[in-house]
C-alpha cells in the first residue's frame, strides 16, 4: 500500500490517464456562446508537475472523443479555426503524453450553432490508425413529448491512409453506439442503444420507437477487419440485452470486471451484474430503488472479488457477491470514499472543545477495522496509477 497525499488543492477535476499522469480540464469563456473554450493540463504526480498542453491552439468540446485503446500514451481533443469568410473548421489533434508531440488526424467542417441541442458527433478512437465518426441527428416525434439523438449515420476513417468507409451494420445504424470502454490491450466493451433513464425517456417514447440496447466485448482488431469489409449485418455476441420498460442504465469496468445496472421501469427494480470479461462468470445483486439513486456506486471489486456496500444504522457493511457473506463492517462515524483494491479511504471529523470542526482522511487495509494512516485536511478526490498506489488531494 502506497499513498501520496497532495495538499493544498483548489479542486478536484481529473482523468487518470496512465501510472502518475492524470488530465485536468479548466473552461473559460470563448467565442461561442453556448459552447466554453476549455484548456488541458497534464498533471505529473510523482515529480508533481503541471503542464499545460499546446496552449496556443483554441479547444472546445463540441465533439465527444472517446480513446478506446488500453492506457494509451495519447489525449485526443478538438482545436478550431476561423474560416476566412464565413464558419469554422475543426481539427481532431492526437497529443502524445510522453514525448509532447502531436499531429492532426481528420479536420471537420460544420456548424457549431448545431451542438449540442441539434446535433451530436461521437469519435470512437480504436487503434493507431482507424477511428470511427458517428453523427447523430435530433428526432421529433409528432403529438408526443419524443424526441433525440435517434439517427446515426458512421465511418470508419483510417487516418494513416486517408480512407473512409461507410457503415452500413443495421444494428449501429438503427440504434447507434452509446459507448466503448477500453478494457484490455486488444478488447473493448461497447454498448449499442440509447437508454431510457435520460431525460425521463421512458414516460415519452412509445414502444416501437424505442431502441434494443446490447453490451458487447469486442476484439478491436476483428471488429475493424469487419468494418473494413462493409458488411451489413456484423456478427456480434451480446452479453446482454434489453428493451423498452428495461433499459440498460450505468455500467463502469474495474479490474476483469465490467460492472453495469439494468433499471426495469414498471418493477422499479435495479438489477446490479458484475460480469467477468475473461471468465464470463456472473454475480448479480437486486434491489429497489429509484432512478436518482443507482446501486452502481456501491458496486466495488476487492482483491479480484465482487463486493455490494450497503448503509445501515451500524455502518457501511461490504458484502461478499461469491460467498454471500458480510466481509466487514465499517463504524458509520467513517465515510466510505474512495477504495483501490484492498485500500479503503474515508473521512470523518470532530469538534473540539471550542467548536470548530477538524477533518480527516483515514486509510484502512480491507478487511480491518484498524486505521494505519491518517490525514488531516479536506477530502477533494483520489486516483491510483496501480492496485498499490492511491493519490488522494486535500485541500
Amino acid at each position: 500500500m502506497n499513498i501520496r497525499f497532495l495538499a493544498q488543492a483548489e479542486y478536484f477535476n481529473c482523468i487518470h490517464l496512465k501510472e502518475d499522469i492524470i488530465l485536468e480540464k479548466e473552461y473559460v469563456e470563448g467565442v461561442f456562446d453556448h459552447l466554453p473554450k476549455v484548456r488541458y493540463f497534464l498533471y505529473y504526480l510523482e515529480e508533481n508537475v503541471r503542464k499545460e498542453v499546446m496552449p496556443h491552439d483554441e479547444k472546445i468540446d463540441i465533439f465527444q472523443i472517446t480513446n478506446c485503446q488500453f492506457e494509451s500514451d495519447y489525449i485526443y481533443f478538438t482545436s478550431y479555426e476561423e474560416l476566412p469568410i464565413e464558419g469554422y473548421i475543426f481539427n481532431i489533434i492526437r497529443y502524445n503524453i510522453v514525448d509532447h508531440t502531436s499531429s492532426k488526424l481528420i479536420t471537420l467542417k460544420d456548424d457549431a450553432t448545431l451542438y449540442p441541442d441539434m446535433k451530436e458527433l461521437k469519435i470512437f478512437i480504436l487503434d493507431d490508425s482507424n477511428l470511427i465518426v458517428q453523427r447523430s441527428f435530433k428526432h421529433k416525434k409528432e403529438g408526443s413529448g419524443y424526441e433525440g439523438f435517434f439517427e446515426h449515420n458512421l465511418f470508419l476513417f483510417n487516418f494513416i491512409k486517408n480512407r473512409q468507409i461507410n457503415i452500413g451494420d443495421e444494428n449501429l445504424v438503427k440504434n447507434g453506439i452509446e459507448y466503448i470502454l477500453p478494457c484490455g490491450e486488444n478488447s473493448c466493451i461497447m454498448k449499442t442503444g440509447f437508454s431510457l433513464l435520460k431525460n425521463h425517456m421512458y414516460d415519452k417514447i412509445e414502444k416501437e420507437d424505442a431502441s434494443v440496447e446490447s453490451l458487447y466485448v469486442l476484439n478491436v482488431q476483428q471488429f475493424i477487419s469487419d468494418l473494413q469489409l462493409e458488411r451489413q449485418n456484423l456478427v456480434m455476441n451480446a452479453i446482454d440485452q434489453s428493451y423498452y420498460d428495461t433499459t440498460i442504465a450505468h455500467s463502469k469496468i474495474i479490474d476483469n470486471y465490467l460492472i453495469y445496472s439494468k433499471y426495469n421501469f414498471e418493477s422499479e427494480e435495479e438489477n446490479v451484474i458484475f460480469y467477468n470479461i475473461f471468465s464470463k462468470e456472473l454475480y448479480t445483486c437486486i434491489n429497489n430503488t429509484s432512478l436518482q439513486d443507482s446501486l452502481l456506486k456501491n458496486a466495488t471489486v476487492i482483491d479480484e472479488t465482487p463486493y455490494m456496500l450497503t448503509k445501515t444504522s451500524s455502518g457501511t457493511q461490504f458484502f461478499n457477491l461469491v460467498t454471500n457473506e458480510i466481509a466487514a463492517t465499517y463504524s458509520d462515524e467513517f465515510q466510505i470514499e474512495y477504495i483501490n483494491n484492498t485500500t479503503i479511504i474515508s473521512t470523518s471529523s470532530e469538534k473540539n472543545l471550542f467548536g470548530k470542526e477538524k477533518n480527516y482522511v483515514n486509510i484502512n487495509k480491507f478487511p480491518s477495522k484498524k486505521i494505519v494512516l491518517q490525514e488531516t485536511g479536506i477530502y477533494l478526490g483520489a486516483v491510483s496509477s496501480n492496485k498499490e498506489t492511491t493519490y488522494i488531494f486535500l485541500k
